[in-house]
């Protein structure tokens, strides 16, 4: 899986959040902090 904000390899065992009922993961915190702060931005519908 990838992070959504920075596209990199990420695995289940980092930092994670729930956005609309789907689990995003992420390589770090700051971009965990990036999608929550404005995850429409991430998001692909």
């Amino acid at each position: 899986m990838k992070d959504p904000v920075c596209g990199m390899e990420v695995s289940e065992k980092n930092e994670t959040t729930v956005y609309k009922g789907q689990k995003f993961h992420f390589c770090c915190a700051s971009c965990k902090w990036a999608f929550e702060k404005n995850p429409e931005q991430f998001v692909k519908t």
